[in-house]
């Protein structure tokens, strides 16, 4: 397998998380001597973007490496039980995505909201949650094989850890994006066609 695919599967896996870290990761390590950027405006291929992933694979590689006190045996095994759940936890991840955004549709509907899809939805929410379990019960499993307490319980903090790194530097490029829409920062303020101040 190409080294760079394995890189991907690995930090995926590791993350637990949607990979539209993109957004996060460019916060993170921008390209030296630019301001940050959206890698969403780059191209899969394009060079930029695959040196600031290797960059960031690298990174959390040596990371967990580090943490873990890995030997070379060890983090292969890591690597392989990553990949393997990465395709199930992307799975699960497009479901719930999907289940919120239908949600928040039923929602903004008001008084003509579908009753009978709410109910559905919010049956499907434990249904997912129990997923989540599972996934995270069977990796745990894998993971005994080769890593001691210690090592399965640094592994899960540094997964939230990193987790919740992305997250803030979402949250954070998500304001800054609002603060430069305001009125006052930019472009001119323009009034909608036919509308008033």
């Amino acid at each position: 397998m190409n080294p760079v695919v394995a890189s991907v599967r690995l930090v995926c896996g590791l993350l637990a998380i949607v990979f539209s870290s993109s957004l996060a990761l460019a916060q993170a390590t921008p390209p030296v001597g630019q301001p940050p950027k959206d890698l969403g405006g780059w191209r899969k291929d394009d060079p930029r973007r695959v040196a600031l992933e290797r960059r960031f694979q690298e990174r959390v590689e040596r990371m967990v490496r580090e943490r873990l006190q890995l030997t070379d045996e060890q983090a292969g095994k890591l690597r392989d039980v990553a990949t393997r759940t990465e395709e199930s936890r992307r799975a699960l991840r497009r479901d719930e995505m999907q289940a919120r955004q239908a949600m928040r549709d039923e929602l903004w509907a008001g008084d003509n909201a579908n009753e009978a899809r709410i109910s559905e939805l919010l049956d499907q929410m434990p249904r997912l949650e129990r997923r989540r379990l599972d996934l995270m019960e069977q990796e745990l499993r894998e993971l005994s094989k080769f890593l001691s307490p210690l090592q399965r319980a640094r592994y899960f903090a540094l997964q939230d850890e990193l987790r919740r790194g992305m997250l803030e530097l979402q949250r954070r490029r998500v304001g800054a994006d609002s603060a430069a829409d305001r009125p006052g920062n930019g472009p001119p303020y323009r009034r909608p066609p036919g509308g008033q101040r």
